[in-house]
């Protein structure tokens, strides 16, 4: 494939996306994000993370919504940690709904989430679906000149946000794995390793300390 067939590519997935997305009714204050539905709250941000802007995004023809994207970087445009807020929702077009349990439970405002941490390899995720919303988001940080490792450790929050179940949020709370000293290669798919789990703790704990919801 050639780099010029890449870019054209790019471009009309683009197109698509935007054209697939719901208008977008949440907006970012400050460091404030305030929605007003699905689900109506506001996520205060801490104040260490600068707010890029909102991606649109598309899941096939099935579900489309947006990520709202902080960083917290270094003056190389490194990217440390970053925080996503993402809205997603069926189209009028589909009749599925979000149907996964609330498993592991962890109370954020007045709603349950469901909740994980795991290390991530981001370039494996974007080789196997470039379109999807990690490819997205590398491209939209470098765009504005921000560069992400691949190596990432990810505390996510989901939940359905209507009672319909048409439309969920995802918090995702990403750190660079390199800051532990760390590679994938240090921890193996299944590791349990005391090592890992002391990582995957540390990240939680520095999560939980970004954001506040006020619903």
């Amino acid at each position: 494939m050639t780099t010029q067939f890449r870019l054209a590519l790019c471009i009309i997935l683009q197109f698509y996306i935007v054209q697939s997305a719901p208008a977008q009714d949440s907006r970012v204050e400050g460091h404030t994000f305030i929605s007003p539905d699905n689900p109506k709250l506001q996520i205060t941000i801490d104040e260490k993370f600068n707010y890029l802007g909102s991606l649109p995004f598309a899941i096939g023809n099935a579900a489309a919504g947006y990520r709202f994207i902080f960083v917290d970087a270094g003056a190389d445009k490194r990217v440390q940690r970053m925080f996503v807020i993402q809205q997603e929702g069926f189209l009028p077009s589909s009749n599925d709904t979000y149907k996964y349990p609330i498993v592991d439970p962890v109370r954020l405002g007045t709603s349950e989430y469901r909740h994980s941490v795991s290390i991530v390899d981001d370039d494996e995720e974007v080789r196997q679906s470039p379109g999807a919303e990690a490819g997205l988001t590398r491209r939209f940080l470098e765009s504005r000149g921000y560069k992400l490792n691949a190596a990432l450790v990810m505390s996510r929050f989901a939940r359905p946000s209507d009672p319909a179940r048409k439309h969920e949020i995802i918090l995702f709370c990403f750190e660079d794995l390199a800051r532990y000293g760390h590679a994938i290669a240090d921890f193996l798919e299944n590791s349990q390793s005391a090592e890992k789990q002391r990582v995957k703790k540390v990240v939680d704990e520095n999560c939980g300390k970004t954001f506040r919801i006020t619903d």
